[in-house]
């Protein structure tokens, strides 16, 4: 019998090549998109982007994206509401205003003093522009709510909303004279 001169080495595995890395579809980018634009509550970006993703060959994204699609419709239909009247625009400030939009809120209650000049929306207004820290804004508004009603007055007094304002003198002023 012969023997072997030839010593075995360490033995050898056989390489896998890496498994490529596919780039996303261009369907799956619009759903990815489209699901960004729908956490952060723009729903009209995201219904367009939503479209773009139905259209690919990936059914379950295309499912996804008629789903999501519906929702952004019905939050869209929702949010385009009629503001016809002060009281109407007033309710939706004071909305905004629970919410802390408080440019929007202002910009209803300027809304609705264009329909209006009614006392309990210069007060609304008083209160967010000092809460936007526009004191000068707010004691111009408030005086206005006075001079319509003079009960005004009182009210802001013991409204806790205007407390902090109160440490501003405009505010201050308007609200401890002649009573």
């Amino acid at each position: 019998m012969q023997k072997s001169n030839t010593k075995a080495g360490p033995a050898k595995f056989a390489t896998r090549p890496a498994p490529s890395v596919q780039e996303p579809s261009a369907q799956q980018k619009s759903f990815d998109a489209a699901m960004q634009s729908f956490h952060m509550r723009d729903f009209a970006k995201a219904k367009q982007q939503f479209e773009a993703a139905l259209e690919g060959p990936v059914k379950e994204i295309g499912y996804a994206a008629k789903q999501h699609l519906l929702m952004c419709q019905q939050r869209l239909a929702r949010n385009t509401m009629k503001l016809d009247t002060a009281e109407d625009l007033y309710n939706y400030g004071i909305s905004q205003m629970n919410k802390r939009d408080l440019e929007g809120a202002q910009a209803s209650f300027e809304k609705a003093l264009k329909h209006d000049d009614a006392d309990y929306v210069h007060y609304a207004l008083a209160l967010v522009m000092g809460l936007r820290h526009d004191i000068a804004g707010a004691a111009a508004h408030l005086k206005r709510a006075i001079e319509i009603a003079p009960k005004n007055r009182v009210a802001a007094h013991n409204d806790p909303d205007f407390a902090e304002l109160m440490q501003h003198s405009p505010i201050r002023e308007l609200l401890l004279n002649s009573q």
